[in-house]
């Protein structure tokens, strides 16, 4: 599969400022349509604030901000073993390390994507959102991968997903690669392109990843099957590359968290992955 026919009509939607230069940059210029869902970021006001000075000066004119609050659930599902919902992962308060954390309103937004998006999504042939594993493991990513991949059962348009992963993510991507087929050719990345927009965010305050990413050469997407992938077309494990993290952070990927809340995480992590099968 070369997955050319990706580019026809094609949508990048992507959940926050930021995340579409990094598991989609390969495609922005190509995109008919580049919707990045999340904008304020309740209780950090430099972040809200540089999204809007970074949106409004976004390189590309495609872009189409929705501008939904943040849901603060960020680490609050069990990694790695979490619990899956119709409307994303399970977020559980005692795994909270956000002041935002609202489940409810993690819960309720499902819908409200839904109505967001799909007027957005008319007549689009091919859309590409987040994995449902969230590349690196991300509980509104894998929200916004839910809603999307609901509007094309509704819809009809082609989805396809980063093939991407992190260690944090690894178990829910080994979950759910059944339903993923063979990934499409390379496509390179514009390596000038992606820092320009990267030095957009850092220099309005709002860049989330880490300043030391370098992005891979190239990076290839994987198309989503419902009902699941083919037989003998399912992707494989070693056709997802592995995100480069810094080896501090490899090291110790939560720095917030203390014995007591590990603890707890494994415990649900265990039981969850239990009742998972």
């Amino acid at each position: 599969m070369t997955g050319d026919d990706i580019l026809e009509g094609l949508a990048v939607v992507m959940a926050h400022p930021d995340d579409e230069v990094l598991w989609a940059g390969s495609v922005l210029k190509a995109a008919e349509k580049v919707i990045v869902v999340y904008g304020e970021w309740p209780g950090a006001d430099i972040i809200s604030a540089g999204r809007r000075a970074a949106m409004a000066e976004f390189p590309l004119p495609t872009l189409d901000w929705v501008q939904i609050r943040e849901t603060g659930v960020f680490d609050s599902a069990s990694w790695p073993e979490v619990r899956e919902t119709e409307y994303g992962l399970y977020p559980h308060r005692a795994l909270a390390i956000l002041d935002n954390f609202n489940p409810d309103q993690y819960r309720a937004q499902f819908e409200t994507q839904r109505e967001a998006l799909r007027p957005r999504l008319a007549g689009i042939r091919n859309v590409i959102a987040h994995g449902p594993w969230g590349e690196y493991g991300h509980e509104e990513h894998v929200q916004l991968f839910r809603v999307v991949a609901s509007l094309a059962a509704e819809m009809g348009f082609r989805l396809w997903v980063p093939a991407y992963f992190a260690p944090k993510s690894e178990a829910l991507m080994r979950r759910n690669l059944k339903y993923c087929g063979r990934p499409t050719r390379p496509f390179p990345i514009d390596q000038d392109f992606a820092q320009g927009i990267a030095q957009l965010y850092k220099r309005t305050k709002c860049w989330t990843w880490f300043d030391s990413y370098v992005w891979p050469e190239t990076e290839r997407f994987l198309p989503w099957y419902a009902n699941g992938a083919p037989a003998g077309e399912a992707a494989r494990p070693e056709e997802i590359a592995r995100i480069r993290l810094p080896a501090e952070f490899e090291a110790n990927p939560r720095p917030w968290e203390g014995r007591k809340r590990r603890m707890k995480r494994l415990a649900l992590s265990w039981w969850n992955g239990r009742k998972a099968g």
